[in-house]
């Protein structure tokens, strides 16, 4: 995410119309600018570059999608020259794919945004004439209210080496608000809020974690993709308390003070906090919770499950008495001697003497005729409550689960294996445990090789490639950079937490080769 450029210094307005063959969204658009740009120009006219130095602002897109086809427009503020701004015009026509979708971009006009301020003070001067006799302390109060807003934007601090934004208040409150970007801070320290730090994008550094752990945080995002997708991040990593948003569709960092203030009134519980766009609008951080962990009930009964079952183990076996043997004797030689124990009743079984039986038949005989093993087949089921631990018992059905049956372990997942070329193979062998990066063109030739750390960067300087393999996490951001140099196919050592899979990308673990 790059910089925002200070609507005082805009210059000029890039205002382009687009035309693509088929539906995408909003990140396509922009990510399609970043991508076929990259290069064709020197750094100093580089679009991320001139970002990040706030030469240029946000790139805005205003898009419609109807019968297979998205037309909208293009609005980028530029702080240039004349020249470098029509350059970065035409540089912007030069677009002609989006994701897999052909694309037209065709410039509309370039607006000069300080006519329409050089009119606007005339319009003043004309009305402080007017009202020149009358009263001029509404001017006067209108320029103690602007130095006073100035003031309040220089009382910014940096904090710690990585340099985070933060409001003066930040360090002696207890309460901070989290916001995503400096502008954002700037923004709400006009209006009085100066308890703020701003995470620079949507990737939070751990160190400004570290910063927020021991205070109550409230995070306030912008109503659109991506405050959905910092939210997202701060349920992963970071603890939060309460959560406000933007209004749909705007950001924080063009409210004003009436919307500022309704927003953090209206400030909900994290469980409570809604997502507003894509698949997940209109659900709640609760229910996004309990539908990405959908064993979490499963888990509970069998947690349940094995404390009954030690519970089980733990209660004390029933201790053998004299009585007990004798009838289990009698029951052995009644099985073994009759050859048609169906005859027999139950009663005439259970009611004969022990001691005459057992004169009669000495229980020494019995291992003669049949191994011990099989009488446990043939015992009748009314005495299975005389017998000794129930995990001696015949009966299959009331057998309760030993320790480490099937019966504790939740369901294991498939993992569908792949075929790979040798060659790739054979780079995955050698890459594991090196956190090391390798990408291969269509010829699979080896093009590149790097560290993970440094995958970022190398990918800026490539033209193409078809595969790429990795010793680390695919994550989100690595599938958005590859799509815009072409590569199909990315193998890593396992994947991260994927929001939105690029069309056209195929994705293999470590675990499936």
């Amino acid at each position: 995410m790059g910089a925002k450029t200070d609507t005082s210094t805009t210059k000029y307005e890039i205002r382009a119309t687009f035309e693509i063959e088929g539906v995408v969204e909003k990140p396509d658009i922009i990510g399609g600018i970043y991508g076929q740009t990259d290069g064709l120009l020197s750094e100093n006219l580089d679009i991320r570059e001139l970002q990040k130095t706030g030469r240029i602002g946000r790139i805005n897109v205003e898009l419609n999608s109807r019968r297979g086809k998205t037309t909208g427009k293009i609005i980028i503020p530029s702080s240039l020259s004349r020249m470098e701004t029509a350059i970065l015009a035409a540089t912007v026509e030069t677009v002609d794919r989006v994701g897999p979708c052909s694309c037209k971009v065709q410039l509309e006009e370039i607006i000069d945004v300080r006519i329409s301020k050089r009119q606007s003070i005339v319009d003043r001067a004309s009305e402080i004439i007017r009202q020149w006799d009358q009263n001029v302390s509404p001017f006067s109060s209108s320029i103690a209210l602007e130095v006073e807003k100035s003031a309040k934007t220089n009382q910014i601090l940096s904090l710690g080496e990585e340099g985070f934004s933060v409001g003066p208040g930040f360090e002696r409150q207890k309460k901070v608000i989290l916001v995503e970007g400096r502008a954002d801070v700037v923004n709400l320290l006009k209006f009085g809020v100066d308890n703020t730090v701003a995470v620079n994008g949507t990737s939070i550094p751990p160190k400004l974690l570290d910063l927020i752990k021991k205070k109550t945080v409230t995070a306030f995002l912008d109503g659109d993709r991506g405050g959905d997708l910092i939210l997202k991040e701060l349920l992963q990593i970071a603890k939060i308390d309460y959560v406000a948003r933007a209004p749909k569709g705007k950001e924080v960092e063009d409210l004003s003070k009436e919307e500022v203030e309704k927003a953090l009134k209206e400030v909900a519980s994290l469980e409570n906090a809604i997502f507003l766009t894509g698949s997940d609008e209109g659900i709640t951080v609760k229910d996004f919770l309990g539908e990405s962990k959908p064993k979490k009930k499963e888990k509970s009964r069998l947690s349940k499950a094995k404390k009954v079952l030690k519970k089980k183990e733990s209660e004390p076996q029933e201790k053998p008495t004299k009585k007990l043997i004798e009838k289990k004797v009698v029951e052995k030689l009644v099985t073994r001697t009759d050859p048609k124990p169906v005859v027999q009743s139950k009663s005439e079984t259970v009611g004969k003497p022990p001691a005459r039986t057992s004169d009669r038949r000495p229980p020494t005989r019995t291992s003669d005729r049949r191994p011990p093993t099989r009488t446990s087949d043939r015992r009748p089921p009314t005495r299975t409550s005389d017998r000794r631990p129930p995990t001696r018992s015949t009966s299959t059905s009331r057998r309760p689960p030993s320790r480490g049956s099937s019966y504790d372990r939740p369901p294991r997942r498939e993992i569908r294996k792949v075929e790979l070329p040798d060659h790739l193979t054979k780079v995955i062998n050698e890459i594991k445990t090196k956190l090391e990066v390798v990408i291969f063109d269509e010829n699979n030739k080896e093009i590149l090789r790097s560290s993970t750390a440094n995958i970022y960067k190398d990918l800026e300087k490539l033209e193409k490639g078809v595969t790429l393999v990795i010793d680390g996490v695919i994550t989100q951001r690595l599938l958005e950079r590859v799509k815009a140099k072409g590569i199909n196919l990315v193998i890593g050592a396992r994947k991260g937490e994927i929001t939105k899979k690029p069309i056209g990308i195929k994705i293999v673990e470590f675990k499936q080769v």
